[in-house]
């Protein structure tokens, strides 16, 4: 969900990640029996990264709350919400006293003065089928790109400002005695969201936005259900 993407080349381009398959926002069904386990938010994360011609940015957004929907041991529903002001550029604060930060916040961006939520409500979630290339890096404290070993696709309602767009995505999900950690990485277009400021004439801004995201529920949590 941020404003500007990375590579390794002298013109820089979004990490060699999935990209979300995205299409109209899709109605959000409950499977009858599911139990409900908070997230914890403190030690689940969000990371984006973003990339133009020059440079790449990237940093990091806190999850303000959520939920995750177990059903038979296996995630059946879910949503977690975003809290846009605390969109920073990790990068851009080390040297620059947050300039691209609040750049990203104004209303050429993520307009987080209005728009101070941003949401995720899963809407499927089916066993993971196929391939991905798996990439290293060093840009993204969730590690490679690309989820190593998905077991799950996952769909759901992205909802950014006032335009929510359904994706799908693979993810590695585990439910056991420990808890639950579901992990995902993946590449949106954010001109679907209509984040459309271009940059520089010169020095373009990349469309393609890279996300990666750890969600965690305690397993306390999934005891108390037991």
């Amino acid at each position: 969900m941020s404003a500007v993407l990375l590579t390794f080349s002298a013109c820089k381009s979004a990490p060699n990640a999935d990209e979300a398959k995205t299409g109209d926002a899709q109605e959000v069904t409950l499977t009858e029996g599911s139990a409900t386990v908070p997230i914890n938010v403190a030690e689940s994360k969000v990371e984006w990264i973003g990339t133009k011609v020059t440079a790449y940015h990237n940093g990091t957004i806190d999850i303000k709350s959520g939920d995750i929907m177990l059903k038979d041991g296996v995630i059946s529903g879910g949503k977690f919400v975003l809290d846009m002001p605390t969109l920073i550029s990790l990068k851009d604060d080390e040297g620059s006293n947050g300039k691209l930060t609040g750049h990203l916040k104004s209303p050429d961006f993520f307009d987080v003065a209005i728009y101070p939520e941003s949401t995720f409500e899963i809407t499927d979630v089916t066993p993971f089928s196929g391939t991905v290339d798996n990439n290293g890096g060093e840009a993204s404290e969730i590690s490679e790109y690309n989820v190593t070993a998905p077991n799950y696709t996952i769909s759901g309602n992205l909802k950014i400002k006032d335009v929510t767009k359904n994706i799908t995505f693979p993810a590695k999900i585990s439910v056991n005695n420990n808890g639950v950690e579901a992990v995902a990485k993946f590449n949106i277009d954010r001109k679907q969201w209509n984040l459309v400021y271009p940059g520089m004439p010169d020095d373009l801004i990349k469309d393609m936005i890279w996300f990666g995201i750890s969600l965690k529920a305690n397993a306390a949590e999934i005891t108390a259900l037991k």
